[in-house]
Order: structure tokens, then sequence, then C-alpha cells
């Protein structure tokens, strides 16, 4: 025991520990990158007791943190490189040679409770060594373990708020919107004003596009996230159905009117593929991730998509499409299956701060009624309620036409877009154009619209007022 500064200093070797549990938890980190991400809010480096235990998980957090996956190799790596005495032996023992519990999260909380556990008895050994030693006076040494016993439980309350704090956010958010310039948009603009009016897409939301087939969902998604790459965000997409190089020839083709067809299959005049590639290069095309490592599989879209963020700071992720995602769990029914991939896209997307868009294929409706709506969400009735912003769209087939207000309006070359449930945009439906030899959705003007129905062009005093059914199409959701 040593006394500096009016303070008890002293060190006991604690018998608090589960040298056994800590390997558990160990193996479990090094075989599964979610593993990391889902008790990295309770496991810090005291929780481990063991010297070596505690190098080990350093290392581990380190790969984790630099965005890669944690394994032997890579943290007998970074343990090479830290001089640690830890051997390629002793990892084998603890990744391979330890039972790993397929839920590690207990295991987790009992090395929290013992680290707590251990704190306490130190203190409690200094206040014992202390009060038997005399050096030190009783109110000091009372203030001292208080203050310590209190420190222990600091971490406790880090995510931990009133509405108190919650306001001071709101507070500082109106600030900054009286100081946003005329029309700048707090989140990612789509080139839509419905969206775009109301902040565009925003860190945290779940976006859902549901469409019948061939209706357009990969085009629309695709276009989002090339607005988000030229407006300088980061964006991953994950297509179950189309390779990157298929993704890319659409791109190319929605911006340069050339059919993506010919830009794969065709023989270009050199005109045409200096046009492409003029296009491109105008793209922010590095802002646009394909993870070729990920699969179908929920978990490994999960971990790419954390990966990037910590590595790109990407914004957003477009997933295409929620039925074809593989949720690894014998026991759910497609149904549950669909629903807990939404559910953890939600998650996933709250605590990333990032925007995801999930594809939704849709069930046939009413034959008598064509026009898609939100129960016909296929595969689960969940969808909605993990959803913040529901998206369906509706491209009439045939003879087909759109539903009133917008029974005037030319099916051909158009999309009915309806946004059926919008908790930071706002519900409602607005026509957009579409160019299908370049699977193209494009915002129309009010101008555009005019032309394409039998609208009134009302000219007053010099100015033009374009309504509907006696409605200012400037007042309309475009």
């Amino acid at each position: 025991m040593k006394i500096e500064d009016n303070k008890l200093e002293f060190s006991f070797p604690s018998p608090i520990q589960d040298l056994e549990c800590e390997k558990m938890v160990l193996a479990a980190l090094m075989t599964s990158y979610n593993c990391v991400s889902d008790l990295d809010p309770i496991l810090d480096i005291e929780c481990f007791s063991d010297l070596h235990n505690q190098e080990i998980y350093s290392a581990i957090k380190h790969i984790y943190n630099s965005g890669s996956t944690p394994s032997i190799v890579t943290v007998r790596s970074i343990l090479v490189k830290n001089g640690s005495l830890v051997k390629a032996n002793d990892l084998a023992d603890i990744a391979l040679g330890t039972v790993i519990d397929t839920n590690p999260y207990p295991l987790a909380l009992r090395l929290k409770d013992l680290s707590y556990r251990r704190k306490l008895w130190e203190i409690g050994m200094k206040l014992a060594e202390g009060c038997s030693s005399e050096i030190l006076d009783i109110e000091s040494l009372h203030n001292e373990a208080k203050t310590c016993i209190d420190s222990v439980f600091d971490g406790l309350s880090n995510n931990i708020s009133t509405l108190s704090d919650a306001y001071k956010e709101v507070q500082e958010q109106m600030l900054l919107n009286r100081d946003r310039e005329p029309g700048e948009i707090t989140g990612t603009p789509t080139g839509f004003a419905h969206f775009d009016n109301n902040g565009g897409l925003t860190g945290t939301d779940l976006i859902i596009i549901g469409a019948d087939t061939s209706q357009g969902k990969t085009s629309f998604a695709t276009l989002l996230a090339v607005q988000s790459i030229i407006h300088g965000d980061k964006v991953a997409f994950y297509s179950m159905e189309m390779t990157p190089k298929q993704l890319a020839a659409r791109i190319s083709s929605m911006y340069s009117s050339i059919n993506s067809k010919d830009i794969l299959n065709g023989r270009l005049e050199l005109n045409d593929i200096y046009r492409i590639d003029g296009v491109m290069a105008g793209l922010n095309t590095d802002g646009l991730f394909f993870d070729g490592r990920s699969t179908s599989s929920l978990d490994s879209i999960i971990t790419s998509i954390r990966q990037l963020k910590m590595k790109h700071d990407i914004k957003g992720a477009v997933v295409d499409y929620l039925q074809l995602i593989r949720v690894d769990d014998k026991g759910l029914n497609r149904e549950q299956a669909v629903a807990k991939a939404a559910r953890d896209l939600k998650n996933l997307a709250k605590e990333l701060n990032i925007w995801i868009i999930a594809l939704s294929q849709l069930s046939r409706g009413d034959k008598g009624n064509p026009i898609p709506s939100m129960a016909q969400l296929r595969d689960s009735g969940q969808i909605e309620e993990a959803a913040d912003t529901v998206i369906l769209l509706y491209r009439p087939k045939e003879n087909a036409g759109f539903p009133a207000p917008f029974e005037n309006v030319s099916p051909h070359g158009t999309c009915l877009v309806r946004v059926e449930k919008g908790r930071n945009v706002g519900v409602g439906e607005f026509i957009c154009g579409f160019r299908p030899e370049n699977t193209l959705f494009y915002p129309l003007s009010p101008f555009d619209l005019q032309r394409l129905s039998n609208v009134n062009l009302d000219v007053e005093s010099g100015s033009s007022s374009i309504k509907r059914n006696g409605i200012p199409l400037e007042d309309l959701p475009f």
C-alpha cells in the first residue's frame, strides 16, 4: 500500500473471475463479426481479468474498428505488432478448442457483472487496508471510497437520457433549420420534390419500395442511389438478382439514353462509347459500393453494411430485395423470416444512422383494382410496421389508366408513385416520368404534366397558374 496526494493506492489480485467464460466470449468474437457489434455495447477491456485475454480483446476491437473481420490470423498479426507474448497456439486453443455458445450475450453480461464486482472488491480491500493502517483520516477514507464506488457505475448512464436532453437536440435542430439556405435539404436528395421538400432520405429510416413484377423497383432504387452519390453521399448496393456489371450498364443507360442491352451486347459507335464515358465520368462512381463477399444471407449483408459504414462512412444502403434474403433461422416460417429481415434492417439503420432502402414484391391484389396497396406487401404484414416510409409504384398495363386525380394523365412513359406511409416525409402520391428503354424514372414539372394531361393554363395579370380540379399544381406533391 502507498499514499499519494492523500489517496489510497493499493493493488490486490482479485479472486473474482471466470476464465472459461472469458475464453468462450473471445472465441465467439474471433469467429463472428456480428458478435463483435452485438456485444460491443456491453464489453470493455476491464471485462477480462486475465492480461493475455485483455490483449486479445484489444486486438479484436482494433480490427473491428478498422472495418475488417476478426479472425485468428488477423488477431495474431495485431498481437505480434504490439509485442504481445500471446502465442499462436494460445489463440488456436481459445478459438478452436473452446465451446462456442450460440448465444454469447448472457456470457458477456456475466463478464460485465464480474468486472463491476472486481472493482467493488478492490475498493473494499483498499478501504479495509486504509481503516486498519490509520494513515488517512476517516473523512478522507469515506470521500475516497464514495468517489470510487460512484465511478464504477458512471458508464451505466452513458446511453440514458431525459426529455430535457432530447429537447436540447430539438432546439439545436431548430436553430440549424433557421440558418439553412432556402431549398437546402437536410438529408440525401432524391430529385423528387415530395421527398426533398421534407428533408430527403433521412438517416435511421427504413424505406420500403414495393411494386408488382417488372414495374421498376430496382430502377427506382438505383436512381435514388445514384442521386445520392451525385450529392456526395456514399451508398452500398446489394442485389440478389443483378451483378455489379449489369447495374453499371443500367446506370450508364439511364444517364446516356443508350439502351443497356446495346451497352452490354451491342456493337456501339465510338461516339456512343465516348458519350457513355463522359456521362459516367460526371458521376461520383467511387461512391457506390458493391460487396462481392456478401451473399443473400441477412447476416452477411448486415456485416457488410457495418464494415462499409466504418471504412467508408456510407450514408445509405439498398437491398434488392426482401423476399430473396435468406434468414439463417430454421425455426421461422417465410413470413416470420421476412419480418425479421425488415426489423433487423430497421435496427441497423437506427444503429448506424443511415437510411436503408429495401425492395419488396407485392402479392396479387384485386383483379378489378390493379392499384397497389400497402396490404399487398408480400410474405409479411409486419414489413409496414418496421418501415418508416412505404413507397408503391404503379405503371398501368394494356388499356388501364391512373386513378383519380390523375385519370387524365397519359399512362405512356409515366408512373404513379404512392407514399402510403411516411413517418418523416408524409403520405401522398405524384406522377413521375419513366423512360422504359433506359429504365429511367425522372421528376415531371407542372408543365410536363400539363402536356401529358388535359389540365388548363390560366393566365391572369401576366402570370400563369396551372390547375387541376381547381388546385394549383405547385401545391400538389411533385
